[in-house]
């Protein structure tokens, strides 16, 4: 297994593509991959020398004076938040990510795992990286091997200060390469060793690929003359509007890429924020020209053989420049006269414009570098085969969401599902019984994981009958769905609980069961043989509506294969699964004289939707609590005691692989004010065709409403991605067995300290007049 130390995180359109590509790359040779996730926490050490250096804290003052466009900018607002969660959607949807790790020590342990760890590309060898460790891979334990593929220094040479710890960082290396030239230099100097210099990683992935990653149709019609600039410099974008003048086209930008920009404002006919990597990729394939200062966009710009110009970010001479990856590349495919310098500017574009690129030559050099770079690669794992694995293995809890999909599609019965200690199944192989036919891998979601394609519609809607809405957590729109399909002959199937009150996964074929799964179950569902069941009722050809949560959804696609028609899925907004055993500790709690149980909701919404209480029903009597007074519910709410998995969840990405989504509409007062009558509003993502023929069967049912794509931002991102484990949870579970259930949950189950600290500590120094000044005095460091 290979472990990628690569950048992905920083929100920028190269940054993400080249995290895709290097996982692409080594997928492609049929090694199994992963990007491990480490965020490096400043120490207070790190903050006093930033303070005590007056280079770290010139440069801070003058980031900071740089971003004062930003305060109050509405407009720049928008854009960041619209282009945010699409750069999130694309790392959720494409990256296969490790959990975070927040320190190195912690990265050591569980990097035993791989057989080699590979850092690069981009800029992860500037001094600060190095100064980190993460990139140096001085956490990887003896016997795994260190590779480097086309990390850039970012700098033309190293500063006497630093020499050392490059020295002592690079020598640990078992193969050594490097972007461009001047990084090449560095090496040499420094070790007198002799680095190969290879391609950026997304110089390797197939074209093929890319092209199929952004789509066939345009982002914007016609012909157009693509911007897409990182510095600041207003002539750059004077020039463009002088080729715009000249060829007749119009400009299509992508403002603020490097925080607010005042010379983005106005100066392109068409400027998008709705963006994402691959989008920006759409976006460069179909443009008749490409003016840029970026690195990314030129290297996109060569493989989609556009005519483009090259601008230099920075003025010749200023320290700090990253001017030399761009002319490094340019140079390595002969392309040197198509950069643009400042004393350039004034010229015409005739000269320019009447000399085109010739990509047949260009192709004929890209072709020898990605062969060089190949066998580099080759080398670096010689000796190191691609996975074959037999079956499903589980190096880490977090890689495995507990849907019993590989137990249930086992042919030779091998695969049993376990309960730890905190009460969560996984997989348990019989090493003895196991053929290796890897059917099991192949039916986990999260190894086999899929993009959804569709472009969903939303709607918020709610059923005309007050019973049935009031029964249910929402809006009670999954009833009638359920209704239409049994109402035709199909069958349903979802979580409901049994009579022990556990939750696990049934089927129903009359109307009259529907009221099993009416009501949300917060407790991780039994699913175990309901795959089987499912694939047997579409084989015998009933129509199935199957709901779950993304995983069990993810999950039976991948157990069943293939698309069936007669099939409908429905999956939920999934705030995350608690385990049963927690479930058991709480009824054990609150039902302490073992009566009779009626019925139990978690979402009792007598008093209102949005008030909720979770209620015990007994014979005579109940037992009902307001959500944050109840053990349970509480602990819930603040995801205490979720699955592991669930905090580095993928699954629930937009867009879904289901045919309808369901959910709270939490935020109905910022879209809709005049249908919030506190009885619960249904929040419907209709993700495909399949899905709006089956809401379309319901119309008549139900109250519904269209929710426009611009309000609709304001709520769905967040529903796609992983909900943040409490910081107390492993305080929790390390006690769940000797403390009492409801004591040990009111005690982790609380608000962060520090921040309730600081809210307290604010409120007390505005009083006396001083946090304003020291507001100020924050901003100018």
């Amino acid at each position: 297994m290979l472990g990628l130390a690569t950048p992905f995180k920083t929100q920028n359109y190269g940054t993400k593509l080249q995290a895709y590509a290097m996982q692409s790359i080594f997928t492609e040779m049929g090694y199994d991959t992963e990007i491990i996730n480490f965020t490096y926490i400043s120490s207070k050490k790190d903050k006093l020398a930033t303070l005590l250096s007056p280079k770290k804290l010139a440069a801070k003052i003058k980031y900071k004076k740089s971003q004062k466009g930003t305060a109050g900018n509405a407009e720049y607002s928008k854009c960041m938040a619209q282009r945010n969660a699409g750069f999130d959607n694309f790392v959720n949807q494409n990256l296969r990510i490790t959990r975070n790790f927040l320190s190195l020590s912690a990265l050591k342990e569980y990097s035993k795992r791989y057989d080699a760890v590979i850092c690069g590309s981009d800029q992860i060898w500037l001094p600060v990286h190095i100064q980190q460790q993460y990139y140096t891979l001085s956490f990887v334990p003896k016997g795994t091997r260190r590779i480097a593929y086309a990390p850039s220094f970012g700098i033309s040479s190293v500063e006497k200060a630093d020499e050392s710890l490059y020295k002592s960082a690079i020598n640990g290396f078992d193969s050594l390469s490097c972007r461009e030239m001047s990084g090449y230099d560095i090496i040499k100097n420094l070790t007198n060793k002799e680095a190969q210099l290879v391609l950026d990683p997304t110089l390797m992935v197939d074209k093929k690929i890319w092209d199929k990653m952004s789509g066939s149709t345009p982002k914007v019609d016609g012909e157009y003359i693509f911007c897409y600039f990182l510095g600041k410099n207003p002539e750059h974008r004077k020039k463009v509007r002088k080729l715009a003048e000249k060829t007749g086209l119009k400009v299509v930008c992508l403002p603020y890429i490097d925080g607010y920009t005042e010379s983005d404002n106005g100066y392109a006919d068409l400027a998008l924020y709705d963006i994402a990597p691959d989008g920006f990729v759409n976006l460069i394939k179909n443009a008749k020209y490409v003016c840029t200062d970026s690195f990314h966009g030129s290297v996109f710009s060569t493989i989609f053989e556009r005519q483009y110009f090259v601008f230099e970010r920075f003025a010749q001479g200023t320290k700090g420049s990253t001017n030399t990856r761009l002319e490094s590349l340019l140079k390595s495919l002969g392309l040197e006269y198509r950069q643009i310098k400042d004393s350039e500017l004034a010229d015409e574009w005739d000269g320019k414009l009447n000399k085109t690129i010739d990509y047949t030559q260009v192709q004929a050099r890209l072709e020898k570098l990605k062969a060089h770079s190949a066998e580099y690669i080759t080398a670096a794992l010689d000796g190191i085969l691609p996975a074959h694995e037999k079956h499903i293995k589980l190096y880490d809890k977090h890689d495995c969401c507990g849907c019993s999909a590989c137990a249930d599609k086992c042919p030779v019965k091998a695969i049993s599902m376990k309960p730890d200690s905190e009460g969560f199944v996984y997989a348990n192989v019989d090493e003895s019984a196991c053929i290796g036919c890897g059917a099991c891998i192949k039916a986990c979601p999260i190894k086999q994981f899929k993009k959804g394609t569709a472009e969903f519609s939303a709607v918020a809607a709610y059923s005309k009958d007050e019973n049935i809405r009031h029964d249910s957590t929402s809006g009670g729109i999954f009833t009638h769905l359920a209704k239409a399909i049994i109402s035709n002959g199909g069958v349903v199937i979802g979580a409901a609980f049994d009579e022990n009150f556990g939750v696990k996964h049934i089927a129903v074929d009359n109307i009259d069961d529907l009221k099993k799964f009416r009501s949300s179950k917060y407790v991780q569902s039994n699913t175990q043989g309901i795959y089987k069941e499912t694939k047997a009722l579409l084989d015998n050809k009933k129509t199935v509506l199957f709901s779950g949560t993304p995983c069990q959804i993810r999950a039976l696609k991948s157990f069943l294969g293939k698309d069936y028609e007669n099939l409908i899925t429905v999956d939920l907004f999934c705030h995350g699964a608690p385990s049963p055993k927690i479930w058991n500790k709480y009824l054990e709690f609150a039902n302490a004289n073992n009566e009779h149980i009626d019925s139990i909701s978690f979402r009792d919404k007598r008093i209102s939707w949005e008030n909720y209480s979770l209620t015990i029903k007994y014979k005579d009597h109940e037992k009902s609590a307001f959500w944050k007074d109840d053990a349970f519910a509480r602990g819930f709410g603040f995801s205490l005691f979720n699955r592991p998995a669930c905090s580095t969840c993928r699954l629930k990405s937009f867009p879904r692989i289901s045919d309808i989504t369901l959910g709270d509409l939490w935020l109905i007062q910022q879209i809709f004010p005049d249908l919030d009558d506190h009885k619960g509003i249904s929040f419907v993502l209709l993700n495909n065709e399949k899905g709006k023929r089956l809401f379309n069967n319901i119309k008549s049912e139900i109250f519904f409403r269209d929710i426009p794509k611009e309000k609709l931002r304001l709520t769905y991102p967040v529903m796609g991605t992983p909900t943040k484990a409490h910081p107390n949870r492993e305080a929790f579970f390390n006690r769940l067995d000797t403390v009492p259930f409801d004591e040990l949950v009111f005690k982790y189950a609380t608000v962060d300290k520090k921040r309730e600290f600081k809210i307290k500590r604010n409120k007390v120094l505005s009083k006396l007049g001083i946090l304003p000044v020291l507001k100020r005095l924050k901003k100018m460091l």
